[in-house]
C-alpha cells in the first residue's frame, strides 16, 4: 500500500477502488477526494482515498435467525 503522502494518477485509484477512471474523476470534482492538478494531470494522494474509503464504508449488518417458513412449521408440527 502506498503511504499517505505518495500522489496516484486516476489510473491507480481506479484499480485500488475497482472503479472506472470516469468515476474517479467525479469523485475528484465533487471534493469527495482531494486532487492536486500538476499541469494537465490530475493526482490524488493516497492519504484521501484511505480517508474516503474510511468515511464510506459500512459496518458489517448481523445476520438474523430466521423462523421457518409456514410449510416447514406444518411439516414440524405432524413430526411432534
Amino acid at each position: 500500500m502506498p503511504d499517505d503522502e505518495e500522489l496516484l494518477d486516476v489510473q491507480q485509484v481506479a484499480a485500488w477502488l475497482h472503479v472506472e477512471p470516469r468515476y474517479v474523476y467525479q469523485l475528484a470534482t465533487s471534493g469527495a477526494l482531494v486532487r492536486v492538478k500538476v499541469g494537465r494531470y490530475v493526482r490524488i494522494s493516497a492519504g484521501s482515498v484511505r480517508a474516503y474509503i474510511k468515511a464510506n464504508t459500512a459496518a458489517p449488518v448481523p445476520v438474523r435467525a430466521r423462523r421457518p417458513g409456514a410449510g416447514a412449521r406444518r411439516r414440524l408440527r405432524r413430526a411432534a
